[in-house]
């Protein structure tokens, strides 16, 4: 699909509002999270864990990454480290990395739920 840019990465700062994160979801070909109004984060490239000092990485399938730490904490602001790397830092210092690509699928979908009477979908 495409790459990120700063329009997504203002958007998703505007969904840091405090509440921390109340979902994750680890799947042989997706990892989801949610928070605040972002309903779904949903990427089915890759995403790097940094966690309580330590590295990890889900890359369809099983995965050493203990994504239940990931509960309760409170994402602070997202970035973009590359045009293909966007990462949500958290509170505790952690922080994870969503990656993207370009090619025919998409490899992430961020779902706001319903925004003035339309659903609001952003696919990278």
């Amino acid at each position: 699909m495409r790459l990120f840019n700063k329009e997504i990465v203002e958007r998703l700062n505007q969904e840091c509002n405090g509440d921390p994160i109340h979902f994750v979801g680890l799947g042989a070909w997706d990892f989801q999270i949610s928070f605040a109004n972002a309903e779904r984060i949903s990427n089915t490239e890759s995403v790097r864990f940094h966690l309580s000092g330590a590295k990890y990485i889900w890359e369809k399938g099983p995965s050493r990454a203990p994504v239940w730490l990931l509960i309760n904490q409170v994402p602070t602001s997202f970035e973009l480290a590359s045009k293909s790397v966007l990462r949500m830092n958290l509170d505790s210092g952690d922080h994870v990395d969503f990656n993207t690509a370009e090619h025919a699928y998409e490899s992430m979908v961020i779902d706001f739920g319903k925004r003035d009477g339309a659903i609001v979908t952003e696919v990278f």
